[in-house]
């Protein structure tokens, strides 16, 4: 499992082993295997074989997000200020919900 650095004053608020949906032209989406680290910061997915993260948002640039199902899936997509979208699932998508909400960010 992956590991992230904190940052003076970063407290890690959960992480897990989840999926992350990364939409390609043309296509549906690209899944990557890795872990989701939220702390008091940011959020950083990181793929389980790269040492950098896949993205990694500042809390004040995070929106919100919202939760939602494909096929038999729960998945939770994270929605940026910027208009980017950050689709994750896997068995701690519930617990990852509380994590968001305990960081502050909001369910759309």
């Amino acid at each position: 499992m992956a590991n992230i650095q904190l940052r003076i004053g970063e407290l890690l608020i959960g992480q897990g082993m989840m999926a992350y949906w990364e939409p390609v032209p043309g296509n549906s989406c690209q899944t990557w295997r890795g872990t989701i680290f939220v702390t008091n910061q940011r959020v950083c997915f990181y793929i389980s074989w790269l040492s950098h993260p896949e993205f990694e948002l500042e809390l004040a640039k995070i929106r919100g997000f919202t939760v939602g199902r494909h096929l038999f899936f729960t998945k939770v997509t994270l929605h940026s200020r910027g208009g980017e979208r950050f689709t994750l699932t896997g068995f701690p998508v519930k617990k990852l919900q509380k994590w968001l909400l305990q960081a502050g960010i909001q369910n759309l």
